[in-house]
């Protein structure tokens, strides 16, 4: 099972073996490196903040938790899922975001600075969905998600993606203020069910785009992309079918010509 912040850690690895390699190679492509320099930066912070959640939510485990750290996305190659805690109030989803700056929740917006966070918060609830999809139907219910702020004072709050935001203070009495869904028999097989299947060494069916800060989303297809992606299946059925429909009416034609038209016997000559 994964350690908290290693799969970040890796990444920043290699960001900044990308930044040597830019100033060795290309030392006047400034914003280049730049911008590998912020990369390497954001996966290192990453990692900081996966570490410092791990270390708080050891505190969970005393009153019958299971936490599992940096294990693998469900259907995912090289995504993963920071946190997933599995105790009395339910299975829950940590992602961890050790971001700088102002960060606030109004209306249910997450927002950095002025930015929105919908992708980040969309990710959490796709998390949600793909681990609860591992579960028996009747406890997958009993799955929610928590956007954890590492570096950030902010009460609980809910969103408009049904995901909850918090400070990393307030984790631990979040967790433990759930109401009661699973038993004691439960946590532990759906803990060990888990482990087994969020193994990261297990292979995964297909390959997404992983990201720099905690767990890793792919948007879904919009409406539009999925409208070109109907029109050209259906264009390539219809000629498909115009093909095979060309072939068939050659064949009948054919046939016909021959009942209408038999050949002509040879004359026989007589010896």
């Amino acid at each position: 099972m994964g350690v908290a912040g290693a799969g970040a850690d890796e990444q920043a690895r290699r960001a900044a073996r990308r930044v040597d390699r830019l100033r060795r190679e290309t030392p006047t492509a400034t914003e280049r490196i730049a911008a590998a320099e912020r990369r390497e930066h954001a996966w290192t912070a990453g990692a900081e903040g996966e570490r410092l959640v791990a270390q708080t939510l050891t505190e969970v485990e005393r009153h019958g938790w299971t936490v599992l750290h940096d294990v693998r996305w469900p259907g995912r190659r090289f995504a993963n899922l920071d946190h997933v805690a599995v105790g009395p109030g339910g299975v829950v989803v940590v992602d961890a975001k050790n971001w700088s700056g102002d960060v606030t929740v109004r209306d249910g917006v997450l927002r950095a600075g002025s930015y929105r966070k919908d992708d980040e918060l969309e990710g959490v609830a796709s998390a949600v969905a793909a681990v609860a999809a591992l579960l028996e139907p009747r406890t997958r219910s009993a799955v929610s998600g928590l956007l954890c702020l590492v570096a950030h004072e902010q009460p609980p709050t809910p969103t408009t993606a049904g995901v909850t935001v918090l400070g990393r203070d307030h984790l631990v009495g979040e967790l433990l203020a759930l109401r009661p869904r699973l038993t004691g028999a439960q946590v532990r097989r759906i803990a060990g069910s888990l482990r087994s299947e969020l193994d990261d060494r297990r292979p995964a069916l297909v390959t997404p785009a992983a990201r720099p800060t905690g767990t890793a989303a792919r948007r879904p297809l919009s409406w539009l992309q999925a409208l070109l992606l109907l029109v050209t299946v259906l264009l390539l059925v219809g000629l498909a079918a115009f093909s095979i429909t060309t072939l068939a009416l050659s064949g009948i034609g054919e046939l016909l010509g021959h009942l209408t038209h038999p050949p002509t016997s040879a004359p026989l000559h007589p010896r």
